[in-house]
């Protein structure tokens, strides 16, 4: 019966557009939290969070289970519990991004064969694509005449439409010339046992591995940090950005205002022109 319930659980999520991280999140949490025998209400919920955080658990970890719960909570039809439910404070972090000479040395270190590899960097860099989305893009998603990728079923199970770049665009094409295989993904596994579409295991993977070649620490999320941090440094209009990476909400976009002005103050600061101009 439990795991029936579990199974609509997960149903209605994969509904409400969540993504298949989120789903499993949620379901994890979810299921252990009813199979240690607590009840569905908010003071059952704080006696399990109580005893994660006695467990080690952090404040970001907490939130995500808090989150987990309301959303199981509201699937029940238990609003008013949900509501209950709060989430402990979780500082905000600036997201991190790489300078546009390190994208720069990132790509140098892939080699010039393994074409796959370098679009990966290129499109996650130069349309912002989140890790699941890129995973997910069908060659039949691709419009080669207007230079064109539509992602479908983005976060919220949104669609949207994203140009790329024309030097990208004719590097997929020369990728697909070169590709033996009849699969309708765009990126697909290495392996010759499976020709499925790539992984976002994968994708982390081969990032991971480029960035020690490269001498810096990256992640797929952190390229699509530096295209939205970039392209505002270079004047593009917020909105502009938040389409390009699916915001629902501005709010979610304007982070990276925080992020330039960060920018500018370590260049203010790099500059030392207060301190020459009250020297002594």
């Amino acid at each position: 019966m439990l795991m029936e319930e579990l199974e609509e659980f997960r149903m209605h999520l994969e509904l409400e557009g969540k993504s298949p991280h989120t789903i499993k999140m949620y379901s994890y949490y979810v299921e252990r939290f009813l199979m240690e025998g607590y009840s569905p209400d908010s003071r059952s919920a704080l006696r399990f969070l109580a005893k994660l955080r006695k467990g080690g658990y952090s404040n970001k970890s907490l939130h995500l289970v808090v989150q987990a719960l309301k959303a199981y909570f509201r699937f029940e039809g238990l609003d008013e519990e949900a509501e209950r439910l709060k989430s402990p404070k979780v500082p905000k972090s600036l997201p991190k991004s790489l300078r546009q000479e390190e994208v720069k040395r990132l790509l140098n270190v892939v080699p010039p064969t393994r074409r796959r590899d370098r679009l990966i960097v290129l499109l996650l860099y130069t349309s912002g694509l989140r890790v699941s989305e890129l995973c997910n893009l069908k060659i039949k998603d691709l419009d080669f005449n207007r230079s064109l990728l539509i992602v479908r079923g983005g976060k919220g199970a949104k669609d949207r439409v994203v140009p790329i770049p024309q030097g990208v665009m004719e590097q997929i094409k020369a990728y697909l010339d070169g590709r033996d295989d009849d699969s309708e993904y765009l990126f697909v596994e290495d392996r010759r046992k499976e020709k499925g579409k790539i992984s976002p295991k994968t994708v982390w993977y081969l990032i991971k591995k480029y960035g020690e070649r490269a001498g810096f620490k990256v992640t797929p999320h952190m390229l699509r940090h530096s295209f939205a941090t970039h392209m505002l440094e270079n004047g593009v209009d917020i909105r502009a950005i938040q389409e390009f990476l699916g915001h629902s909400s501005l709010s979610t976009t304007q982070i990276y205002t925080r992020v330039t002005v960060e920018h500018l103050r370590k260049a203010q600061e790099k500059a030392k022109l207060v301190e020459n101009l009250l020297e002594e």
